[in-house]
């Protein structure tokens, strides 16, 4: 257990926290947050179990542990919730690493579709520029042509 903010950041890379505890599935890594003696602190956890009355129940190391969802008043308000977190998908995390190709391709390609747009401009420009000079030629043969 920790309150250490730098070795948290660290223990949750590769994790994901989730909202509720029953999105949890079994065998799968969990960590969480939760109140000991009314300071917030972090453990490590274990492999998710199953579920219990406002418990989870994980193993570590061979041993069954368990830890409060939630800190409720005899009003039955909710004082505090546990936060928990899990292994983050592979699969998530390769879609994700597959959009960010699609995504640099696409912005590869915009660049040079960008550039041959402005090579295209100025071509254009510089055949505009000639056209109004054959435009004015061919004006000024006219009008020597009515004298």
């Amino acid at each position: 257990m920790t309150t250490d903010i730098s070795v948290i950041k660290e223990e949750l890379k590769g994790f994901e926290e989730v909202d509720s505890p029953f999105e949890l599935q079994s065998d799968r890594s969990i960590k969480y947050i939760t109140l000991n003696d009314g300071i917030q602190q972090f453990y490590t956890g274990g492999k998710y179990l199953r579920m219990g009355d406002n418990k989870v129940f994980f193993s570590d190391n061979g041993r069954v542990k368990s830890f409060q969802i939630k800190e409720i008043d005899s009003d039955g308000n909710v004082l505090y919730k546990s936060r928990i977190f899990t292994e983050s998908d592979n699969e998530e995390q390769t879609n994700s690493d597959e959009l960010e190709k699609i995504i640099d391709n696409q912005q590869n390609i915009i660049e040079v579709m960008t550039e041959k747009l402005n090579k295209n401009q100025v071509i254009i420009k510089h055949l505009n520029e000639k056209n109004k000079k054959y435009e004015a030629i061919i004006q000024k043969l006219m009008n020597d042509r009515n004298l």
